[in-house]
């Protein structure tokens, strides 16, 4: 089985509270003006652009921001702004989304990605993320895009990588926590373990058969019983439970950007943007 139609999904909804106060509630990290004065969200769009049009591009956000992410992407039909009426963390987002644009596209295979994360080599990116789509199509597997580890990071979470699958393609053995420091380091020894980045893709009807397996309880998820949903990632809710996971590494320069740190070690110059220049 192959669906050929694709879409993509950017996560726009977060509040960009680790890196208070150049971020706020009503201006949070995706939408700061931080490379050239081009924001994360704007940079997250130009990579999906490079492997998708704009009418099969989404953008999932809570209502707050979704004027101002329709200001930083005129591009994108207006429509494709897909609001949360609540905060339910990302699996009755990500299920919301990827059953609206079933609706309106039939079968397909979507992508969800974080809006708010530094790539350096784009151009791999989209090598790695259409080969992400290529396995989707013809698997009936949950894909997730790891991050080969640099160096024994605490802050992130890890997924044990077993066989091979196909070329690139291996399965996913288990999903790891945060690990204390002496644990990362024994994940980086171990060479069979990649950072998770929440970045996803898979066939909508093989999303739909794992949340009605994994988590009943959101399967029936639309606009008007969205408050009443679980607050749980999709993580949780779903791929920790599902025995059909699969990854590709990635080797494209990641950071989530989440600390001063970060931002200063992908060429952000924190100070200036702190004292407003």
């Amino acid at each position: 089985m192959r669906a050929v139609k694709r879409a993509a999904v950017i996560l726009a909804g977060g509040a960009g509270t680790r890196l208070r106060p150049l971020s706020s509630d009503d201006h949070p990290k995706q939408f700061l003006p931080l490379f050239d004065g081009r924001s994360l969200l704007q940079l997250t769009y130009d990579r999906v652009a490079r492997l998708l049009p704009a009418g099969s591009i989404y953008v999932s956000t809570n209502v707050q921001y979704a004027a101002k992410c329709r200001e930083h992407l005129p591009q994108l039909p207006a429509e494709n702004v897909l609001t949360e009426p609540a905060r339910r963390n990302t699996a009755p987002a990500i299920a919301l989304c990827t059953f609206a644009i079933e609706d309106r596209m039939g079968e397909c295979t979507v992508s969800f990605l974080a809006s708010d994360h530094f790539i350096a080599d784009e151009a791999e990116f989209v090598r790695v993320l259409d080969r992400a789509y290529g396995f989707a199509e013809t698997h009936d597997d949950l894909m997730t895009i790891g991050i080969r580890p640099t160096e024994p990071n605490t802050g992130y979470g890890y997924l044990e990588v077993g066989e091979t699958l196909e070329g690139e393609v291996r399965r996913v053995r288990s999903f790891k926590e945060k690990p204390d420091r002496e644990r990362a380091e024994e994940f980086l020894r171990a060479g069979h373990y990649t950072w998770n980045a929440g970045m996803f893709v898979w066939r909508t009807g093989v999303f739909r058969r794992a949340l009605a397996a994994t988590a009943p309880e959101i399967l029936p998820v639309t606009e008007t019983t969205y408050e009443s949903m679980p607050s749980i990632s999709i993580d949780y809710a779903v791929m920790e439970k599902s025995p059909n996971v699969a990854t590709i590494a990635g080797d494209f320069g990641w950071s989530d950007v989440g600390s001063f740190e970060a931002l200063e070690h992908v060429g952000v110059n924190v100070k200036e943007l702190l004292e407003g220049k």
